[in-house]
């Protein structure tokens, strides 16, 4: 969750005319675990030419994860037969367009190729979970009901990965250097060479 200026985290609280959306936050596993980021069109109506994760609106009678599996197809040509979704992140709520966000992890082996839908991404690529910790600078955000200071990403050569998107993904991240450091420390049911 994204930090006040006195170092509060608070959970904003979507009215309830907000928009439900989902979206698709795909790790795929192979070389090295790297995550999908696309640029928006700039022909979209609401974040438009920013770096996002594939989602969108989850319609009458979906799930979050319905809904993820369903832009991702959409979008980026990737079929829900070739990911498997483990879970959901935090919730998260983005004033200017109203909506509130149901961030669906899903894994695939590889980093697939992507099919765009040009009508609503201009771009798709992976980027390295490896080289995205530690290299966020902080920004400030301005919103309705307060400043916060979120995590920025210089992943792209013209357009910085900031707002919501790095909101999700610094929790994606946090999880995975919890992964990262559960694999680096022997467990205690290890045997040791005892000489």
């Amino acid at each position: 969750m994204p930090r006040f200026p006195d170092g509060q985290v608070r959970d904003v609280t979507p009215p309830a005319n907000a928009r439900k959306s989902a979206v698709a936050v795909v790790i795929g596993s192979s070389p090295e675990p790297s995550v999908l980021l696309t640029l928006r069109s700039t022909r979209l109506g609401h974040h438009r030419g920013q770096l996002s994760f594939p989602g969108g609106r989850i319609e009458d009678g979906e799930t979050a994860s319905e809904a993820a599996l369903r832009e991702l197809w959409e979008e980026v040509g990737i079929a829900r037969t070739h990911v498997r979704v483990l879970g959901k992140l935090s919730p998260f709520y983005t004033p200017p367009s109203n909506s509130a966000i149901e961030p669906v992890v899903m894994v695939c082996a590889d980093r697939l190729e992507c099919m765009l839908n040009y009508d609503e991404v201009e771009e798709a690529f992976w980027v390295s979970l490896e080289e995205l910790l530690g290299s966020a600078v902080e920004r400030i955000w301005e919103l309705p009901y307060g400043t916060m200071i979120v995590p920025q990403w210089l992943v792209h050569p013209r357009v910085p990965l900031w707002g919501a998107t790095a909101v999700i993904l610094s929790e994606l991240l946090v999880l995975y250097e919890g992964w990262l450091s559960q694999r680096a420390t022997p467990s205690a049911s290890t045997p040791t060479d005892q000489h």
